[in-house]
């Protein structure tokens, strides 16, 4: 195989997009529960909240809400949390985001084994069901349902104890690095090796195990994607076969060129090559920027991501504008534009 580098078309949403981070739904909430909030946050959040609302039942905007749970569930106010996302978003919902890089793994290896200069990833590959399908069908009966979030005990405590060590992990490698004069370029060719590095590591724990006589659910879970990946690239005809062909595959530009690891790879060596301490929720905020700048025309995240992003180019390498409240006049601009124009 050669090492072209393929054209990735990526199609966006027919309708303007608009994601929102997680802080700003936070704040939307709180400010609807009559909690104090600086007189400048409530006036900004309470004009975010009308806009989007009135674009969105007018079939003009799709807000959807990403894997976003996590961040919100078993804290103070997860129920208005999850209940504000929902008002915004009419139940409109993005795909996980393991299930979107598995559809758009499955594209690139079709790609790489005919050998293709094209990789096509559509817009659909995102979303849950059908976004426009679902906004129609909400502003007819104006009444759609909702499942609170999840609450299983034991996903929480290992989801918690998950964050924190990759928290600890990350800023002590990062120290790390700073110390050594580690440059991202260097760290960038690391990160692409990651994800069929980490597939490996999974699924060789898992087999240890299952020859041993140990089945672990926590170990199947891990491994269940480089099993599903294995399958296929076998069922391609894909070559060369086995581990050797996948290996090749995640390291070619064939995944790394795909959306979400392209993003995921560059936040991640500026994160590890920053002279900026790593923060807790870092880690879980590139999984979700890698999938809301494909998607979405606009994005709203925290300042520090805003910088990062527009530092790396990826709003125009993706053609999504970025914003912070800070700068979320733009923003603002952005939507009160689409509600001036004509049916």
């Amino acid at each position: 195989m050669t090492a072209r580098i393929p054209t990735v078309n990526l199609q966006k949403p027919v309708l303007p997009t608009l994601w929102l981070d997680t802080s700003i739904i936070i704040k939307v909430a709180k400010i609807r529960r009559g909690e104090r909030l600086q007189e400048i946050e409530v006036e900004r959040c309470n004009r975010l909240q009308k806009l989007v609302v009135e674009l969105v039942r007018a079939g003009r905007l799709l807000c959807p809400e990403s894997e976003q749970e996590e961040e919100y569930v078993a804290q103070r106010l997860d129920d208005d949390v999850h209940s504000t996302f929902h008002s915004l978003s009419f139940g409109i919902s993005l795909e996980p985001r393991q299930g979107i890089m598995d559809k758009h793994i499955f594209i690139g290896m079709k790609a790489y084994a005919i050998g293709s200069t094209v990789i096509d990833v559509p817009s659909s590959s995102f979303f849950h069901r059908d976004p426009y399908r679902q906004l129609d069908e909400v502003r007819k009966r104006r009444i759609f349902a909702t499942v609170g979030p999840t609450r299983i005990p034991e996903w929480l405590k290992r989801r918690i104890d998950t964050k924190l060590a990759v928290h600890r992990t990350s800023e002590q490698i990062r120290q790390q690095f700073v110390a050594s004069g580690r440059t991202y370029e260097e760290q960038l060719e690391e990160e692409k090796k990651g994800e069929i590095k980490s597939i490996l590591i999974a699924v060789k724990r898992f087999q240890e195990n299952l020859l041993a006589g140990k089945f672990d659910p926590w170990d199947y879970m891990g491994a269940m994607g480089g099993l599903q990946y294995m399958d296929y690239w076998t069922r391609l005809g894909a070559q060369p076969c086995g581990w050797e062909g996948l290996w090749n595959f995640f390291c070619s530009p064939y995944f790394n060129e795909l959306p979400l690891p392209y993003i995921a790879c560059r936040l991640g060596a500026e994160l590890l090559t920053g002279n900026e301490p790593i923060a807790t929720g870092d880690s879980k905020d590139i999984d979700l920027l890698s999938v809301a700048l494909p998607v979405a025309h606009y994005v709203l995240t925290d300042r520090r991501m805003e910088q990062r992003i527009k530092k790396l180019g990826l709003d125009e390498m993706f053609h999504a504008e970025v914003f912070s409240m800070s700068t979320v006049d733009g923003l603002f601009g952005r939507l009160e534009r689409l509600r001036q124009t004509d049916d």
